[in-house]
């Protein structure tokens, strides 16, 4: 897993999360079917990363850079709140961001941040962890 449930509480609160993952039930943080339905989000936001990011690396990641941990948290959050009738507006809006940096990474446009073990083996060894790398084409006059 690119995040984990204690991750996404970065992002909501831990009383937020619980609605979500208890469909408004009373649900403590530690239930196992609260848990449950984190995991499976966060599942589901770690599949939707790697179909991009298997276009352009080998799978599974060694050690995943924290970009992709912070798109598997956001994604994850936004598959929560697809749980209810509607999401908020900045959330959608988040999400669409997290698709178009999937995008750019999947069509080599953006190249992954190399970690300290190698990592991703996309941009070169001599740049710091961490560090996003933008690839543009030459302008043509």
């Amino acid at each position: 897993m690119y995040s984990t449930p204690d991750e996404l509480k970065l992002l909501l609160s831990e009383k937020e999360l619980v609605q979500l993952a208890s469909d408004g039930r009373v649900g403590l943080w530690l239930d196992p079917a609260v848990q449950a339905v984190l995991n499976e989000a966060i599942d589901q936001a770690d599949s939707e990363i790697d179909g991009y990011l298997s276009l352009v690396v080998e799978l599974p990641l060694n050690l995943p850079p924290r970009l992709v941990g912070n798109l598997s948290a956001k994604i994850a959050v936004y598959n929560l709140l697809r749980r209810r009738p509607t999401v908020p507006d900045h959330w959608q809006s988040e999400y669409q961001r997290c698709r178009d940096l999937l995008l750019r990474i999947a069509e080599g446009k953006l190249k992954l941040p190399v970690e300290e073990d190698g990592g991703s083996g996309l941009v070169d060894d001599a740049l710091d962890p961490g560090r996003i790398v933008v690839v543009t084409r030459d302008k043509e006059w």
